[in-house]
């Protein structure tokens, strides 16, 4: 499922069609994390799961590549971990904050520590204006100033 939704990703980056991107459902294997979702147990993933798929170099250059687009689609500069000086219709926010906890507990687990910061830094951005870190329980924890390791 990740490599189609990845394909998807990139199609919609090339023609500009971000909307494809926030209608389209991803987030559970995409982007997966150690905790239950509405489907249980099925994309969730521990300490050996993560060590397996990091050790996959093709996987882990697709996740990776899912985050940067993730946040493109956003209209945030994962590298810079600032918005995108230039966007196009359809890169903002969504108001999906469920999303945004999934795709940077991820990278945390993941041991991605530019990318957790980068997200940590948009979780942070979004907050300051006025943005509730809420879906069904309070998500803004994560987006704390912290060490992330």
């Amino acid at each position: 499922m990740q490599r189609q939704t990845l394909d998807m990703f990139q199609s919609a980056a090339a023609r500009s069609a971000w909307m494809e991107i926030h209608d389209h459902h991803y987030d559970w294997w995409m982007f997966p994390i150690d905790e239950p979702s509405r489907l249980g147990l099925a994309w969730t993933v521990y300490e050996g799961d993560i060590a397996e798929l990091k050790a996959d170099p093709e996987y882990f250059r697709r996740y990776l590549l899912g985050v940067d687009l993730l946040a493109a689609a956003w209209g945030w500069d994962l590298h810079q971990g600032c918005p995108l000086q230039a966007v196009q219709p359809g890169q903002s926010w969504q108001r999906w904050p469920i999303r945004l906890y999934k795709a940077a507990k991820s990278v945390q687990l993941f041991g991605c520590r530019a990318e957790f910061r980068s997200l940590q830094r948009l979780g942070q951005d979004l907050i300051r204006r006025g943005e509730k870190m809420y879906y069904h329980r309070d998500l803004s924890g994560l987006f704390q100033d912290r060490d992330p390791s």
